[in-house]
């Protein structure tokens, strides 16, 4: 078969398994033989079933909360609808729930459930992005008083924040594994912060003010200008105070490059 025939018959097929624009997908049959047991149509069908299931199956694995609060029919149903509607145009499936969250907030069934998908893809986000050494709360111990100031900070890279509610956050603890106990009151004026510590990723809601701080921190600054940012409508022992308990908070949450 001449190589430019195959590459025809090749992008036919995936056009026809996909809906992917890439070939003729009506043309598709005619390059499959049918039998007594399934004609070429069908065949074609079979394995585009198998296509939509399998990513079903792998925004599960990304969105596994969302899962459990829709139910997995409604859940199967709403990923083969979403894989129709938005399909794969990236060669790994990683990137497959990307857009999964912005297309529930446009669909009217589960818009409500937007924000939950919103805080499970930055969770699934954050696994993969670089290490990078952090500051450990031994560096702030010793450091001599009249140069915490002048101390660098700089957010870690594997970080996102995602803008949910308190309710959100608390859907997230209700639809897992632990114990239904009340948890305590969530301030997530801020939204959240989510963040990877080694081989573990974490969340959790940030006040208003703490994001504004979180936000400098990522083009880096001074804990100095931290001081001086928080000292605006305050007395400066207050201010100093908040200062360090986030920079306490932010050590022993690894979320300091060293």
């Amino acid at each position: 078969m001449p190589p430019e025939t195959l590459a025809r018959l090749q992008a036919d097929l995936f056009a026809a398994i996909t809906d992917l624009p890439v070939g003729d997908a009506a043309r598709a049959a005619g390059h499959l033989v049918g039998d007594a047991r399934a004609s070429a149509e069908r065949r074609i069908q079979v394995y585009a079933n198998m296509y939509r299931l399998r990513i079903a199956e792998a925004l599960e694995s990304q969105f596994p909360r969302l899962a459990r609060v829709m139910g997995a029919d409604v859940f199967g149903a709403t990923a083969v609808a979403f894989v129709a509607a938005v399909p794969s145009r990236h060669p790994s499936l990683r990137e497959i729930g990307r857009g999964f969250a912005a297309w529930l907030a446009a669909d009217g069934t589960h818009a409500h459930l937007a924000p939950l998908a919103r805080l499970e893809w930055a969770r699934a986000d954050v696994f993969d992005l670089a290490d990078q050494e952090v500051m450990v709360v031994d560096a702030l111990r010793a450091l001599p008083p009249e140069r915490f100031g002048e101390l660098p900070l700089r957010l870690v890279e594997a970080h996102r924040f995602v803008d949910v509610d308190a309710a959100t956050l608390d859907l997230w603890r209700r639809s897992g594994d632990a114990p239904s106990e009340k948890a305590d009151p969530i301030d997530a004026s801020g939204g959240a912060l989510v963040w990877r510590q080694d081989i573990s990723v974490y969340h959790r809601g940030v006040s208003a003010p703490e994001r504004g701080a979180l936000e400098a921190l990522v083009a880096g600054t001074t804990f100095g200008a931290i001081c001086e940012r928080l000292a605006a409508g305050r007395d400066d022992a207050e201010a100093a105070t908040q200062a360090f308990s986030w920079l306490s908070t932010w050590a022993l949450d690894g979320l300091l490059v060293a």
